[in-house]
């Protein structure tokens, strides 16, 4: 099928799309900061029948990405779907700010990583798409993106500038044949529950394959 670049690996989300897309015979390439985390997800993903590899980089800092993408086509070739899902939420004593907390500092952790980050990873796999009339970018953001949570107005921001981006690209791109989406995930993802990645993953292929809508929320809304 394919080559699918997960950014933002992890052990919920980012592995069910790894299993979904998979299992329909796209090579999963995966980007987070922890070589030693994307070893085991290859390890996990391997008897299952998927090629998988993993390529360490902090999303945030552009070099490293130019890098890691350029690996992810030296192994695998094109790219043929980008999902950017990363998080800072797991990163040290990282702490989402309310709005009279906010300051430049805060602001600027989440959109670096968020916003920033999303237009490098985009702008290393667009033009090769638009080249070929063909490909898919997602974009995972959480409900904050659409409706504003006080408590978390660091994180708003960004998932909501993030949500415009994906708005935007998706209207000059469409022309190209080129299928932009945005996910926001109201749900605490978890094995087992209403929100298993599984569940979340299928609403990922459904987007994919029918290309009729730019966005989902999964959850209530």
């Amino acid at each position: 099928m394919g080559t699918i670049a997960i950014v933002g690996m992890g052990p919920l989300l980012g592995l069910g799309l790894a299993k979904r897309f998979g299992r329909e015979g796209f090579k999963v390439a995966m980007i987070s900061r922890n070589q030693e985390a994307l070893s085991k997800f290859e390890a996990q993903l391997k008897p299952l029948g998927i090629e998988a590899a993993g390529f360490a980089a902090d999303v945030s800092d552009p070099a490293q990405i130019e890098r890691a993408f350029a690996a992810i086509r030296g192994r695998f070739g094109d790219i043929d779907i980008l999902e950017f899902s990363p998080t800072n939420w797991n990163k040290g004593d990282y702490q989402s700010t309310v709005a009279l907390a906010t300051t430049v500092e805060s602001a600027k952790l989440d959109f670096d990583l968020l916003v920033l980050g999303a237009i490098a990873c985009a702008r290393q796999v667009f033009p090769q798409m638009v080249e070929r009339k063909s490909g898919a970018i997602f974009f995972t953001t959480g409900y904050s993106a659409i409706h504003p949570i006080p408590f978390i107005t660091s994180l708003c921001l960004s998932n909501s500038a993030l949500r415009s981006y994906a708005y935007c690209l998706q209207e000059e791109l469409a022309p190209s044949g080129v299928y932009v989406g945005t996910v926001s995930i109201n749900a605490f993802i978890a094995d087992g529950t209403a929100a298993d990645p599984v569940t979340i993953a299928d609403l990922y292929w459904d987007m994919y394959k029918k290309r009729d809508r730019i966005e989902e929320v999964f959850g209530p809304v």
